[in-house]
């Protein structure tokens, strides 16, 4: 079963955070947070799947858990 990197629920319109400007923030290449924000980012480095983790964070406006963040192949 795959895992994916999900930040669909937390990167929504109303958050208004471009990918560029995520890009500036995390330093993440432009693909990779592409990826995350359509739910689709199905592996990576470990530093980034931390700043992954902070990101989505910043916009919940609490910690978010690394559960909160990764979905299965069937969800």
């Amino acid at each position: 079963m795959v895992k994916y990197i999900d930040l669909s629920k937390f990167w929504t319109e109303e958050s208004d955070l471009s990918i560029e400007t995520a890009h500036e923030k995390t330093g993440l290449n432009r693909r990779t947070l592409s990826s995350a924000k359509k739910g689709l980012l199905d592996r990576c480095q470990i530093d980034t799947l931390f700043k992954l983790k902070d990101l989505a964070s910043d916009l919940a406006g609490r910690e978010v858990s690394f559960d909160e963040i990764f979905k299965d192949d069937q969800a």
